[in-house]
């Protein structure tokens, strides 16, 4: 019987797919109240992250067509009061212990969440919690797990102090975390393979390829950081050689942009960052930061890519199903030559009179087809 079990999870883990989040555009994350106003303003999305653990408010969603995906994180905990469940105060062999024997800190002290410690995934009773959990979670009725802050200390040596044993002896944490995620996702997928776990360190990291449904690119291009354009030409083509190729292949990745802190009108810089997104394959996400500005691009279904992205003079462009995106490079504008005839501008609302339109330099567009 065991064996048995332990095929059925490398199979699940390695051969798993939902199809529809392999066929979406874009998502987005809403952490504030989730008010009659908020799900409604999210009905043209395909899934949103970050939905309370509140059935009526998971089932108001459904209802309008929208999935919902649950936060949550295996990386850090506040001691002192109950988060996810639990207060980690309670349960000191779930700490990540330090080589001098002291508790592993989280990485945003001082910032976000001062005073939160960090768990050790190697901790036999951290992992229960962390299944146990997940269930209570997808019990609700979600529609999968997104895991925040995926990059846990990579060190932990409770076992030299006596303060907790780990499971796999003589690994470190990035071992254990990803078999962690690998038995999440396990327990998720009981509930349907439609259901999915997406990870978020930040960017996307090879070793949780297998281990999740798709990983998260945080400040992609744009970002509240900083009043230009975070990544350069270069920087998306080396993400687009990269971790392209993962996302056709099934493991999609989720391009977080935060749209309003450059100089450029905002609509150029959405439809810039979801332009190259989608030429390299990955879902985009504003986290609505251009719901006002944007909100066009939230109802867009380009369906399947019919090529690789292609290069011409000064522009880069993806031909899908239903139309066509294109980038130009940031030195010079561009004459772009269309595949086909009978196009719509997205970014203009207008039907193309040519369908070699000349473009400005650094900027993105969508054309469908009539």
């Amino acid at each position: 019987m065991k064996t048995l079990i332990v095929l059925a999870l490398i199979l699940i883990v390695s051969n798993s797919r939902a199809g529809w989040l392999q066929s979406t555009d874009m998502c987005n994350g809403w952490y504030k109240q989730w008010t009659d106003d908020a799900i409604a303003d999210m009905r043209d999305l395909p899934f949103v992250i970050g939905v309370p653990l509140d059935k009526a408010i998971i089932e108001k969603a459904h209802k309008q067509g929208t999935k919902v995906l649950a936060y949550v994180t295996f990386y850090q905990m506040p001691p002192g009061q109950v988060y996810q469940g639990e207060d980690l105060a309670k349960h000191p062999d779930w700490n990540v212990i330090k080589p001098d024997g002291s508790i592993g800190i989280s990485c945003f002290e001082g910032t976000e969440n001062t005073g939160w410690k960090t768990v050790c995934p190697n901790s036999p009773a951290f992992r229960d919690y962390a299944l146990a959990w997940t269930k209570h979670i997808m019990d609700l009725g979600v529609d999968g797990l997104f895991i925040d802050n995926g990059h846990p200390d990579v060190e932990c040596v409770a076992p030299q102090f006596g303060r907790h044993r780990h499971i796999y002896k003589g690994k470190d944490n990035i071992y254990a975390y990803r078999k962690l995620l690998e038995a999440v996702r396990y327990r998720v997928k009981r509930y349907g393979d439609d259901k999915v776990v997406i990870v978020n360190a930040g960017y996307p990291n090879p070793e949780w390829v297998g281990a999740c449904d798709g990983q998260m690119l945080e400040s992609y291009i744009c970002t509240w950081a900083s009043k230009v354009r975070w990544h350069n030409e270069s920087q998306l083509l080396d993400y687009q050689r990269t971790w392209g190729p993962q996302a056709d292949k099934g493991h999609p990745l989720i391009a977080l942009s935060y749209i309003g802190h450059t100089k450029n009108p905002p609509r150029e810089d959405a439809f810039y960052c979801f332009a190259w997104a989608r030429l390299s394959g990955f879902i985009w996400a504003d986290w609505f930061t251009a719901k006002d500005t944007a909100r066009d691009l939230y109802k867009l279904r380009l369906g399947k890519p019919l090529g690789p992205m292609t290069t011409g003079g000064g522009y880069h462009m993806r031909e899908f199903e239903k139309g066509v995106v294109v980038v130009t490079g940031e030195s010079a504008g561009a004459q772009v030559i269309l595949p086909g005839r009978m196009f719509f501008d997205v970014f203009s609302g207008k039907d193309l009179n040519s369908n070699i339109p000349i473009l400005d330099k650094g900027v993105g567009r969508v054309y469908l087809r009539e």
